[in-house]
């Protein structure tokens, strides 16, 4: 039998709200395990994978946010199929979040723009480069802008930059929660409803 209070630090409520918690520290850690994240889309029936940064999240969704640029081919994914899987996995506490949800640009041109203004110059130059993302080349050439620092480009560059630039918010569907212990992993599964459900599932 599991004492009462094991139970207490079993209440999956307040599981979800110390990854909520961890979820919001790596938006502002760049060291923390959950500032990545990979994301997979499908593309003609087949999943594709790759990482990206956790820029924002809300609780109330819930939802998060990554920054892509709009010639990238995973837009074309999610215009054909927006459902999407999401992978977290924390080392230090051992926990995975694999997370399903559907995923929209989130393309509005006032918080685009303050967001832009917010980021470092560095940030800004992968969103001016010649090229679109998984373009063919025919030889490497980096794609970015020849023989300029982040803080050289022109007025005309960096707006080039903010129309390639946006959002895209991920709205959760369900999350598995699965933390890894050699005396027992332990697993949940949350589903996000009109209200929050949950419940215990094998290993």
């Amino acid at each position: 039998n599991i004492k009462e209070g094991n139970l207490k630090m079993l209440d999956p409520l307040k599981i979800l709200e110390e990854e909520w918690r961890n979820i919001q520290t790596g938006i502002k850690t760049s060291k923390h395990d959950y500032h990545s994240f990979v994301l997979s889309t499908t593309r003609n029936n087949n999943p594709d994978s790759r990482t990206v940064i956790l820029r924002a999240f809300d609780l109330e969704g819930p939802s998060i946010w990554f920054n892509t640029d709009k010639r990238s081919k995973k837009i074309l994914d999610l215009n054909k199929n927006p459902q999407i899987s999401a992978l977290f996995y924390d080392r230090s506490r051992r926990v995975q979040l694999r997370i399903s949800g559907s995923a929209s640009v989130d393309d509005k041109s006032q918080s685009n723009q303050e967001i832009w203004n917010s980021m470092s110059p560095e940030s800004k130059l992968c969103y001016m480069g010649p090229y679109a993302p998984s373009e063919p080349l025919v030889n490497y050439a980096p794609n970015i802008i020849v023989e300029k620092s982040a803080h050289e480009v022109s007025d005309d560059e960096d707006a080039l930059g903010l129309t390639r630039f946006c959002r895209i918010r991920i709205n959760l569907n369900s999350l598995d929660w699965l933390q890894l212990d050699h005396k027992g992993h332990k697993r949940l599964e949350f589903n996000f409803n009109e209200e929050i459900e949950y419940g215990w599932i094998a290993s």
